[in-house]
C-alpha cells in the first residue's frame, strides 16, 4: 500500500493494523532516507497508534549494526523513561526489498535493545525505493 491509498481513519488505528501498516511506513520513510539509509523508530501510544516518528540517519554501506544499535539503545532508554512502551522500527535503505543479512542482524539487535529497555517491538519493516515490506522475525512468516 502506498501512503496516498491510506484510509481517512488511519491515524485512529493501531500502527500494526495490516490495512494501514505499509501505507504509514511509506508515508514516513522519505525518498531521501531510502536512498541514503536511515533507521526510524515509530513510537506508539499504549493503544498502538502512532505517537511520534524519529529518524536516525545511517549509511547502510558503511555503518555497522553496532553503530546503528548504539543510537537505538540511547533513544529507547530515553523514551522508556517517558512511558513509551511500544515501538515499530523501519530500516530505510537503497536496494531491493528482499531482506539482506544486515536487515536480519538489525532486527535481532533491535529485539535485544527493546527487551533490555522494557519496550515492546511491535514490528520491523524495510522501506526501499520500490516499496515497503514487513521483516518477520526468524521463524515467523506472519505479517505485521
Amino acid at each position: 500500500m502506498r501512503f496516498d491509498e491510506l484510509p481517512k481513519d488511519w491515524a485512529q488505528r493501531p500502527l500494526t493494523d495490516p490495512e494501514v501498516f505499509e501505507g504509514v511506513v511509506d508515508l514516513i520513510a522519505t525518498d531521501r532516507s531510502r536512498s541514503e539509509g536511515a533507521t526510524y523508530l515509530l513510537l506508539c501510544h499504549p493503544n498502538g497508534r502512532l505517537l511520534q516518528p524519529i529518524c536516525l540517519p545511517d549509511e547502510p554501506r558503511r555503518v555497522d549494526v553496532g553503530e546503528v544499535l548504539d543510537g537505538v539503545r540511547m533513544l529507547l532508554k530515553e523514551v522508556s523513561r517517558h512511558d513509551v512502551r511500544e515501538v515499530v522500527i523501519v530500516i530505510a535503505r537503497p536496494g531491493r526489498l528482499t531482506p539482506t543479512p544486515r536487515d536480519r542482524d538489525l532486527r535481532a539487535a533491535f529485539e535485544g535493545a527493546c527487551n533490555a529497555s522494557g519496550v515492546s517491538l511491535r514490528a520491523v519493516a524495510i522501506a526501499a525505493p520500490t516499496g515497503v515490506a514487513v521483516l518477520p522475525s526468524e521463524g515467523d512468516s506472519a505479517a505485521a
